[in-house]
């Protein structure tokens, strides 16, 4: 891996009942493009966190086409859990 962060995905996504979403991460220098799909489309509007220190309790919204960045100022490598919230 080129960068020094590792994603973790394939969350749930909790609409009116649980469905799953599907998640992919691409990593850059300065953070992650998150891209979240539900049954293949686009999930627009769905709420992504990321459990590292700078970006805790933060929550970030996906566009229209499903998706967002997360800007990510770490150090070293670690270990991230992307999740999708309702």
């Amino acid at each position: 891996m080129t960068f020094k962060q590792i994603g973790i995905a394939a969350l749930m996504m909790s609409a009116s009942s649980m469905t799953l979403a599907d998640i992919r991460v691409i990593d850059s220098q300065a953070g992650s493009w998150v891209r979240v799909t539900e049954q293949g489309q686009p999930a627009a509007n769905a709420r992504v966190s990321v459990n590292n220190k700078s970006n805790r309790g933060r929550v970030f919204t996906t566009n229209e086409r499903g998706e967002v960045f997360i800007p990510l100022y770490t150090r070293h490598s670690q270990v991230l859990e992307y999740s999708v919230v309702n």
